[in-house]
């Protein structure tokens, strides 16, 4: 009891100090400190001078912007920043000039800092460092336009990280934090005629630092547009627009509240809902009465809905008029109809459960960092559309405003997030800021600021409460002010797991276990992936496993991936190559950086998609086709769309054997409603097969008609059937010529006058092939069991676990070798050696035949004992560097693995050994593609070695050394996918499987166990055979 006394005495003066240091502490270390002088957030808007100003969505007069170069200077420390540089009198005409918008580290100043988990500082809240914490002073000058006289100046900064002050001629006016929303202060009294001037200062870590861990590039400075508005004494401060539909999803409900900035009398305000044609269909007006709030509702018929696939908007007109009629200000925002609710364990929208295709996306530009245009938002969205994305998790942090807006126009449903993330104190002893009452306005001031400034938009459908930061009072309190404030929109947050306070289940990066584990017994709140299938390298491994799952139980509501796109850099190698930089290529040797955890996306940054992005489009695709029988011509089509008609597409359908069109034609689908299916019939020609053909059936459906987003004949979904008539054989080659072996005691030899095929008695492998003088091989065909580490390999740490299956073949030996020729001349060599790494025999038969083919059958026979997995089974050559054109009957064109090649058609391709290789930004295994026929790699005149399946095989083509894949751990540069050129060589695999890649997520998760090659015995068989024009 003596002890619990103790204890309990000490917490109290424990707290008794906080509170009085908290007291004594500057804004920067004190988290009950969010902003200093901040004018109540609102909804975003610039108000124009005339409606039809409004609709044009013209410039202003009364705001002016602020971008563009301002003085700068970057100081080490808080201490050594300057301290009276806002006085007019303080010369900055030596500093230097930087960019607004813009982080001050792209500029040329400061470290790049990337970090997932782990802060960029000691750990120590609610206190940054006080001696490595740089701090940028910026200042610039400007003139207040003429016609601004009797206004309210505002000043609105759109996002500074992560803390600031702000003077403006000289005198202060005011703080914030939150680095990702906006903040407006009222300077009308310290503006003068002529010059003035404003100054800000921007503290690179503060205790808003703890609250944005996310993993992302820690980056400084003035990072949205900074703009002066004036606004009449008396205006529109606010204004909350809700538009939904009634219980039969017919009609509009729409209500509209408005707040002013003071209590306002003589005049009016009158609001107009125009359609998309421009034409009024609801209009009120109200008296103003001395009030500072008006409400306005009303009931329309037979409204047209918004939803993601058909984003109808209306333009709502919000105007004040003065006493004597004329306009003081008109405010134009774009809403939809549409409500979003929770029923029968069901995320609905206009009363349809919704299937979220959905990303999670970081603002990242590969030059700019988080500084991000209007354009590069159009692209990101039309990639998101052309690819069967209809969502978007705002991850972690309120994005800029265009960004909704945007939205709404092209049809994506959002998650916003709250810009909250302390995942980094999960290695504190606190372990989270979540249930501390000194941070509880912290997290309700960042809500606060992300619910007012994007409640108007129809695209938002949830709000999230913010990301990876345990649980606790703190969140109950932000979940509990979202719902007072808003009754049109679930909230969600991850880590309240399945308790009251998220309306969705939401966790990230469960496995398809766990889903099917909820659906077992039907729940009272859907279940929405917040971040699954980390895209993290050579990744995106099992999607169609999930998604499986997700069609088959409607609870199972679909989920956002990790993540849209890769937030790597644009640079140059040593060499001048362009790589994609990430970690300490950007300069922070010896600060904490988690390498390339930035490159996690299904694009690149410039937004080229890597191969998962194909395969993620295949999965979600908005048409399946479903084979029936294909003696009757028939398939069954289903309609994955949740709102549109097929009759919006065109469909068609083409027959291919051996890379030829064998026939095609067109589909007559006809009307199809959302979530139905039926079986049409197949206008199949009859058609005599070729024998050894191998014929396929594709499907396709394309788009009628232009979007927007997606062009006309956009390809959005297909399928690609076998067809039972015959199989995939290379023509049969028979030589003339008689087969002659020399033996002696290096090597065996058999030659047919064209075919020169030599095996090594040293080594019992097949050293050396040339076909009429010509040599293919530059080093023999050996076992191979490694592949060079991918980004998930990494994570499980397979490369230490099967670090045994490297190096195999270094310490094979040979047990015997035999040759044998039979009276119809045909020589059989037969090769036995002990792999003594992996307590395993290998076996390998070699049937040679007249015309230099070569059949081959190896087996391995493994030992009792028990040894991690196979990366691969199968064998490899080198080539010499000229046989560089490869053709391949097979999964492409796109690098494809055994989970992850349902977007991979089978067809016939050709290119360069050079193009099989995909480069992701850090160098991995690459270049594979699976379920081939056959693949010819040949040199300019056509001369080259083919390998054929029996029936399949996997093949992996590189145009350099592999080892130069190799991820050392120890290394003092990264290596890099583009920084991989041709050498004089290509390395060819021959397979007859290769582990999946995986990407449950990239920390521990191992391929499913499908795609595992465990330790046990294997055999495969294929035909070597020249290649000639």
């Amino acid at each position: 009891m003596r002890y619990t006394g103790l204890m309990i005495g000490l917490l109290v003066w424990l707290n008794v100090l906080t509170a009085r240091s908290q007291q004594t502490q500057p804004p920067w270390q004190h988290p009950g400190i969010q902003t200093e002088n901040a004018l109540a957030p609102h909804a975003s808007f610039v108000p124009a001078v005339s409606e039809a100003a409004a609709l044009a969505q013209s410039p202003s007069p009364y705001a002016l912007l602020l971008d563009g170069m301002w003085k700068f200077r970057l100081s080490p420390s808080p201490a050594a920043r300057p301290v009276d540089f806002y006085l007019d009198r303080y010369d900055v005409s030596q500093w230097n000039d930087i960019k607004v918008p813009a982080h001050w580290q792209t500029e040329g100043f400061d470290r790049f800092i990337f970090t997932d988990v782990e802060y960029p500082i000691p750990v120590n809240p609610p206190f940054p460092p006080q001696d490595d914490n740089p701090v940028g002073s910026y200042r610039r000058s400007f003139t207040v336009p003429a016609g601004w006289d009797g206004r309210e100046v505002r000043l609105r900064f759109g996002a500074v990280n992560s803390f600031f002050y702000c003077w403006v001629n000289g005198q202060y006016v005011g703080l914030s934090k939150d680095s990702k929303t906006a903040v407006e202060f009222d300077v009308t009294r310290y503006l003068r005629k002529g010059e003035n001037t404003v100054s800000v200062q921007v503290f690179r870590f503060s205790d808003a630092t703890y609250l944005e861990g996310q993993d992302m590039w820690k980056l400084s400075g003035i990072e949205r547009s900074v703009q002066l508005i004036a606004r009449p004494k008396v205006a529109v401060h606010d204004f909350f627009v809700k538009a939904g539909l009634d219980s039969t999803y017919a009609n509009g409900v729409f209500s509209l509240d408005v707040w002013m900035s003071a209590p306002a009398k003589n005049g009016r305000l009158q609001i107009k809902l125009l359609d998309a044609k421009g034409n009024t269909v609801m209009q009120q007006q109200r008296a103003f009465d001395g009030t500072d709030s008006y409400r306005f509702s009303a009931t329309l018929s037979h409204v047209k809905s918004w939803n993601a696939e058909s984003p109808h908007l209306y333009t709502l007109l919000i105007s004040q008029f003065d006493k004597s009629g004329k306009l003081v200000e008109c405010i134009a925002h774009k809403t939809g109809f549409r409500t979003v609710e929770i029923r029968n364990g069901l995320l609905l929208v206009n009363g349809v459960a919704v299937k979220i295709k959905g990303v999670n996306r970081h603002e990242h530009n590969m030059h700019t960092g988080k500084v991000i245009t209007v354009e590069s938002m159009v692209e990101d969205i039309r990639l998101m559309k052309q690819y069967n994305i209809n969502a978007a998790r705002a991850s972690h942090y309120p994005n800029s405003p265009d960004w909704y807006r945007l939205c709404d126009e092209y049809g994506i449903y959002v998650v916003d997030e709250a810009n909250i993330e302390c995942d980094g104190m999960s290695f504190h002893p606190l372990k989270t800021l979540s249930d501390k009452p000194e941070w509880k306005e912290a997290y309700l001031h960042r809500t606060r600021r992300m619910f007012e400034a994007n409640k108007n938009h129809c695209s938002v459908i949830t709000w999230s409460l913010g990301n990876e930061s345990g649980f606790g009072e703190n969140f109950i309190a932000t979940y509990r002010y979202l719902k007072s404030k808003d009754d049109t929109r679930p909230v969600q947050y991850e880590a309240a797991g399945r308790n009251e306070f998220t309306d969705i289940v939401c966790p990230m990066y469960k496995s398809t276990s766990v889903l099917l584990e909820y659906v077992r017994d039907w729940r009272d709140r859907p279940f929405i992936l917040c971040e699954y299938a980390h895209m993290m390298g050579n990744g995106g491994g099992n999607l169609k496993a999930y998604w499986d799952l997700m069609y088959r139980h409607p609870q199972l509501q679909g989920g956002f991936i990790w993540d849209f796109s890769d937030q790597t850099f644009k640079k140059k190698d040593k060499a001048g190559r362009d790589i994609w930089a990430y970690g300490r290529d950007m300069g922070n040797v010896g600060l904490t950086s988690d390498t390339s955890y930035c490159a996690d996306g299904l694009f690149a940054a410039d937004r080229t998609p890597h191969p998962q992005a194909f395969e993620f489009k295949k999965v979600i695709q908005p048409v399946d086709f479903e084979a029936v029988t294909f003696s009757s011509n028939s398939v069954r089509l289903i309609n994955r769309m949740d709102f549109t008609d097929l009759d919006q597409y065109s469909f068609s359908w083409f027959i291919r054997a051996d890379g030829k069109n064998i026939a095609s034609g067109e589909l007559q689908a006809g009307a199809l409603a959302p979530h139905a299916s039926k079986i049409i019939a197949l206008p199949l020609p009859r058609f005599e097969a070729v024998p050894g053909a191998e014929y396929f059936l594709t499907l396709e459906a394309r788009t009628r008609y232009a979007t927007p987003a997606i062009p006309a004949q956009h390809l959005v979904a297909w399928e690609q059937f076998p067809l039972p008539v015959a199989q995939a054989t290379l023509p049969a080659v028979t030589g003339t010529n008689q087969l002659t072996v020399q033996e002696d005691r290096q090597q065996v030899k058999i030659s047919d006058g064209d075919a020169d095929i030599v095996f090594s008695k040293q080594t019992g492998w097949l050293s050396a092939y040339a076909w009429k003088g010509t040599p293919v091989m530059k080093s023999a065909l050996e076992p191979h069991f490694w592949r060079a580490a991918t980004d998930n390999d990494i994570g499980n740490s397979q490369q230490m676990r099967c670090a045994v299956w490297k190096d195999v073949v270094k310490t094979a030996r040979l047990d015997s070798i035999q040759v044998h020729k039979d009276a119809k001349g045909q020589v059989t060599v037969r090769t036995r050696h002990v792999l003594p790494a992996v307590k395993a025999v290998y076996m390998a038969t070699y049937t040679i035949t007249s015309g230099g083919i070569i059949n081959v059958t190896v087996a391995m026979k493994t030992g009792s004992g028990r040894l991690p997995e196979l990366p691969r089974f199968g064998m490899r050559m080198l080539l010499h560097g000229a046989f560089d054109q490869v053709t391949w009957l097979g999964r492409g064109p796109f690098d494809n693995y055994a989970d992850r090649n349902t977007a991979a058609a089978v067809d016939v391709y050709s290119m360069k050994a050079d193009r099989l290789f995909h480069p992701y930004p850090r160098a991995q295994e690459s270049g594979y593609r699976t379920d081939v026929r056959w693949m010819t790699l040949a040199n300019a005149n056509g001369i080259g070695l083919t390998a054929a399946g029996s029936p399949l095989i996997c093949t992996g083509v590189l145009h350099f050394d592999m080892d130069r894949l190799e991820f050392d751990r120890h290394a003092k540069e990264n290596n890099h996918g583009g920084s991989m050129t041709n050498e004089d060589l290509v390395w060819w695999n021959i397979d007859d499987k290769q582990m999946g890649v995986g990407g449950d997520n990239s920390w521990g998760a191992t391929p499913h166990a499908e795609y595992i090659l465990p330790y046990t015995d294997y055999s495969y068989s294929f035909t070597l055979r020249p290649a000639v024009k």
